[in-house]
């Protein structure tokens, strides 16, 4: 082998060596296996650990009500499920399990969290103040969740009280935005208001017409929310005036909000 071969398999090995590190820098490194200190609380359902990147932990298999922020509306029982979280874990050291992915599209670690031997998903959802959200392939722990959920329907706790007390924050009336202009506020929470005039049901969907000017659009996973409140949507909000808080989606040229929850969705009349 001459010396220019030598040369040029040298480089090469060295440029390999330094690619395939890049690449594995340019991954989300899941943490070790451990116990780590929640150093702060972002809301009910996401925290952010003592490891050495401060990552965010969002909790598999719930979702809590949205906070209101600055830029945002929030949900009825947000600030509940906030405070509940931060009692449970704030400055404590908990452990962390994972089910098969361990991120989601945003970058945070989705992880089942342990204080004291209990498991904070399971108990946000006893106390009524998170929904479940269940979605393959992470299903590792969907048995003691939907058993947390029939406890806290069966109790009446949080969201699944008395509708009429589970109202939003003040603030929203802030973020009501003109029908007609719905479009321009794709990708934004916001809060609409207006009269459903038709309404349509299939297997995969339920959408309520506001004005024909946006959906409301409710996916069959959420039915049951509905339904323990003895509401059918397609029936019960037509001709209705309403109000929603939601993200705006355009679907098929249209906006849409999509909704999981009658808190969200209030009669006016």
């Amino acid at each position: 082998m001459n010396r220019n071969t030598k040369k040029f398999l040298y480089l090469l090995l060295l440029a390999l060596i330094f690619g395939a590190y890049y690449l594995y820098s340019k991954q989300p490194q899941t943490p070790d296996s451990g116990r780590y200190t929640v150093v702060h609380v972002i809301d009910g359902d996401t925290v952010i650990m003592d490891d050495a990147k401060n990552s965010r932990v969002r909790y598999l298999g719930i979702d809590t009500p949205e906070i209101a922020h600055q830029d945002s509306p929030g949900d009825p029982m947000a600030q509940e499920a906030s405070e509940f979280n931060s009692a449970l874990v704030e400055g404590k050291e908990v452990e962390l399990e994972f089910d098969q992915q361990k991120y989601d599209q945003y970058g945070r670690i989705l992880a089942f969290v342990y204080v004291d031997g209990n498991l904070v998903n399971e108990e946000l959802v006893k106390e009524g103040l998170a929904t479940l959200v269940i979605i393959e392939p992470n299903h590792m722990y969907s048995g003691i969740m939907h058993d947390a959920l029939a406890q806290a329907k069966k109790n009446k706790k949080g969201i699944w009280g008395d509708l009429k007390v589970l109202n939003p924050p003040d603030e929203n009336r802030k973020f009501r935005i003109d029908l007609d202009k719905a479009n321009r506020y794709e990708g934004k929470r916001v809060v609409v208001e207006g009269e459903i005039t038709s309404s349509r049901k299939s297997e995969k969907v339920i959408v309520l017409n506001m004005e024909d000017k946006l959906d409301i659009v409710i996916y069959p996973d959420n039915w049951g929310n509905f339904d323990y409140f003895g509401i059918d949507p397609a029936v019960y909000y037509r001709n209705k005036k309403v109000e929603a808080t939601g993200r705006v989606r355009m679907r098929g040229g249209k906006p849409g909000i999509a909704v999981d929850h009658p808190m969200i969705l209030r009669s006016r009349d």
